[in-house]
């Protein structure tokens, strides 16, 4: 066996690997005595079936497979020994490529590459990034405690409509009758004052289309289909009250304090104000820090100085992806190229600061998730095992687990960046931070949506051809997805 490596240029190479006879015949040869001990063949015993038939019916197969498995295991093996960091994956070079089942001394395979371009990064020459810190407002804190004030609050059904109170009532369609369901706070003034102070079973004859404060609850009370709705059709009708309901929001004493924070850390009104503002500025974050992360992408991919092989990665992404042509590739090509270079920044930054993500981390994401949502108002202590055995069930979904593995692993990359890159702290708003990036419209950075230098977002098809990210999987352990020539000519014979 003997493998050659033919350098186009610096960055694209040529690997050749000759396979004789000799190198595959042992291992053909004891895959064919094991199959003549186990093949059924009509008119012979099992096991005795004549050599020359069993290879008849095999042997080019098993020189496919066998071929095929050294060939991968000797071109991944000299990429490890000489640790060939590549582009995508080894491309097959078809007319250098030589397989000929009637003549079966030599196989020739013929691969190109694309080495990794080498990437410095000037961290102290890159553009500075405003890393905004939103601050919560006295009014957004005392919302925080009328909302947890209703979460303990008490629920009633009054005889009589109150200004804030869920409304149930009836009235009549066609021969029979329908029922519909408003907060008195989703009516105009003029509708809840038809309402205020009304009781049960009381009539109320009011315009539908007058009454709500938009259309679309006006859509909801009706329980239509948007498309299903006509704008100006007359709703003039009566409405008997069924049903008041009323929240009532708890009272601000020792009580509340034990139920809204049954572990103990808030006894008083100035610790429940800091902790509101800390849950709330916590919950504003991940919004700057999705900006922040647009845009530290957006100036590295602009600013960071690179070299790809254009033509390689042209036949790689037409080779990867199916249902795109070379026309439309060229269109789409500046979003393909970025999102490489961006993999590859990824990757160089989860090298150099060993960012890695452990099931520990992955358990207690999720374990933190379910005490928030499900379990606020428990003691860890008294839920433990039942968060136990949810987790280890939410585990087995291997699609949210790998989701959860790469919010946490941005997360750590997006700390990184923020300790690197040069930034200038400001603080605002929730208000001031969507004003400043442009009405909020900041973008998402999850997942495989990338920014270019242009600012916009890399699709769906340039994201999935790009090389996979070392510190979540090493690529060269992986085989090639696709069949060899062997095998597809031993598939024709």
């Amino acid at each position: 066996m003997n493998i050659q490596n033919e350098k186009q240029n610096d960055q694209v190479q040529e690997l050749i690997i000759e396979i004789c006879k000799e190198d595959y015949a042992e291992k053909v040869e004891n895959a064919l005595k094991k199959q003549r001990r186990t093949a059924q063949i009509p008119g012979f015993r099992v096991g005795n079936a004549p050599m020359g038939l069993i290879k008849r019916n095999y042997e080019k197969s098993y020189i496919a497979d066998i071929v095929n498995d050294m060939m991968i295991e000797e071109l991944y093996k000299y990429m490890r020994e000489k640790d060939l960091q590549i582009l995508g994956e080894p491309l097959p070079i078809n007319e250098k490529t030589v397989v000929d089942f009637e003549n079966p001394d030599k196989f020739i395979f013929a691969f190109e590459i694309a080495l990794e371009p080498e990437i410095n990064i000037d961290y102290t020459k890159l553009s500075t990034i405003t890393h905004y810190q939103i601050t919560a407002t006295s009014d957004e804190i005392d919302e925080f405690v009328m909302n947890l004030r209703r979460r303990h609050g008490d629920y009633s059904s009054p005889e009589t409509a109150g200004e804030t109170d869920f409304i149930t009532v009836e009235y009549a369609v066609g021969d029979g009758t329908k029922d519909g369901n408003f907060y008195m706070n989703d009516l105009t003034d003029a509708g809840r004052k038809l309402f205020l102070n009304k009781n049960k079973n009381e009539i109320i004859n009011a315009d539908l289309n007058k009454i709500f404060d938009s259309e679309a609850k006006l859509i909801a009370f009706l329980k239509m289909q948007g498309q299903d709705f006509v704008k100006d059709e007359p709703r003039q009708i009566d409405l008997t009250i069924k049903y008041i309901g009323r929240l009532t929001p708890a009272e601000i004493n020792e009580e509340f304090y034990k139920k809204a924070y049954p572990d103990g850390s808030v006894t008083n009104e100035e610790q429940m104000k800091k902790a509101a503002t800390e849950k709330i500025e916590a919950e504003w974050e991940s919004h700057t820090k999705r900006y922040f992360m647009n845009e530290a992408i957006g100036i590295l991919l602009k600013e960071v100085k690179m070299e790809l092989p254009k033509e390689f990665l042209k036949k790689f992404i037409l080779a990867s992806q199916k249902d795109i042509t070379a026309e439309a590739l060229d269109e789409k090509y500046t979003e393909y190229e970025n999102s490489f270079k961006w993999q590859l920044i990824e990757n160089k930054l989860a090298k150099e600061n060993d960012i890695k993500v452990s099931e520990e981390e992955i358990k207690n994401y999720i374990r933190q998730y379910f005490m928030e949502n499900y379990f606020a108002n428990f003691s860890n202590e008294d839920v433990a095992e039942r968060v136990d055995t949810l987790v280890n069930d939410a585990m087995k979904n291997k699609q949210d687990t790998k989701n959860i593995y790469d919010q946490l692993f941005d997360s750590k990359l997006m700390d990184i960046l923020a300790q690197k890159m040069q930034t200038q702290t400001q603080k605002v708003t929730f208000k001031e931070f969507t004003e400043a990036v442009q009405g909020g419209k900041e973008g998402d950075k999850k997942g495989k949506s990338k920014k270019s230098d242009k600012g916009e977002q890399l699709t769906d098809e340039a994201a999935e051809s790009k090389p996979k990210a070392k510190a979540k999987k090493e690529t060269s352990e992986e085989k090639p997805a696709k069949e060899t020539k062997a095998k597809k000519s031993a598939k024709k014979e």
